[in-house]
């Protein structure tokens, strides 16, 4: 195996594969932000905010992160009941029902924690 070289076009189209899914991702999360930014900003600010203000946000956010992560199956319904036909263009570029959703739970538990965590640097 120590005189097995690696392709350089495939190393290449394989990077190109993944920045087209990755971009795929990204336009497809461009679709529901407004349904996980909204939830994410009322977790935020009702819940997250008064409790800094307060000083009981000890261990608060993992509960919230998990309640966040809790509503991505409501979101996933809204958007199936929305727009039922929304996937043929990612299914055109070779990315699953399951990797989109996967990476929409990613990128946006991602951003909540972060604001979550900015938050709490700035009032705290």
């Amino acid at each position: 195996m120590a005189g097995r070289r690696v392709n350089p076009l495939n190393q290449a189209f394989s990077m190109i594969i993944l920045a087209t899914q990755l971009r795929a991702v990204g336009l497809f999360y461009r679709s529901v932000a407004p349904f996980m930014l909204g939830v994410s900003a009322l977790i935020l600010l009702a819940v997250l905010l008064p409790a800094l203000v307060e000083g009981r946000s000890s261990g608060l956010l993992p509960a919230l992160l998990l309640i966040k992560l809790a509503t991505a199956p409501v979101v996933w319904y809204l958007s199936e009941q929305l727009r039922p036909g929304q996937y043929w263009f990612y299914f055109n570029l070779n990315v699953s029902r399951r990797r989109l959703w996967a990476g929409v739970v990613a990128l946006d538990g991602a951003l909540f924690l972060s604001g979550a965590l900015l938050m709490r640097a700035v009032l705290v």
